[in-house]
């Protein structure tokens, strides 16, 4: 989703620039009208959900919010009986410990921090940015911790 909110950002909350530019090149034959305009009528939806929730300019959609608060939840619940989360939690620890301190009071949730570490790393892709070793070696321990808390969220559903 929160690529979702950057792409509506970027659009300008224009559904015609994300017809245009999202759905404009994938032919018929790739995804049928019927099925493009679901998902138009979908984008459009999350437009206005941003716009009465104010986040125009930056934030997440509540219900995207309670969905992390939920994975912070999850992870809190396995760091006390899951030594295998455990291990994979403390792997990342430093790096998680290192983005909080970075975002200067922003971020204090782990999983907001691992979260914001991989969608960084998307962003840094799709501008061409390179990203250092140390920072892909960070990014793969938030992958790992996030990989697992899916799992086991999955199994909880």
């Amino acid at each position: 989703m929160y690529q979702t909110e950057l792409l509506i950002r970027n659009f300008e909350f224009d559904i015609e620039k994300i017809k245009v530019h999202v759905f404009g090149n994938i032919p018929d034959s790739k995804m049928n009208p019927e099925k493009k305009r679901e998902i138009l009528d979908w984008y459009s939806q999350v437009i206005a959900e941003m716009k009465s929730e104010e986040i125009e300019k930056e934030g997440h959609l509540s219900y995207v919010q309670e969905e992390v608060q939920r994975l912070s939840d999850l992870s809190l619940k396995l760091l006390s009986q899951d030594n295998d989360y455990q291990l994979l939690f403390n792997a990342a620890r430093p790096a998680i410990r290192e983005n909080i301190l970075a975002s200067e009071g922003l971020v204090s949730s782990p999983i907001q921090s691992c979260l914001n570490g991989v969608f960084g790393l998307l962003l840094a892709r799709m501008k061409g940015s390179q990203v250092e070793k140390e920072q892909l070696e960070s990014i793969e321990h938030f992958g790992n911790v996030l990989s697992y808390l899916s799992y086991q969220y999955g199994n909880k559903q």
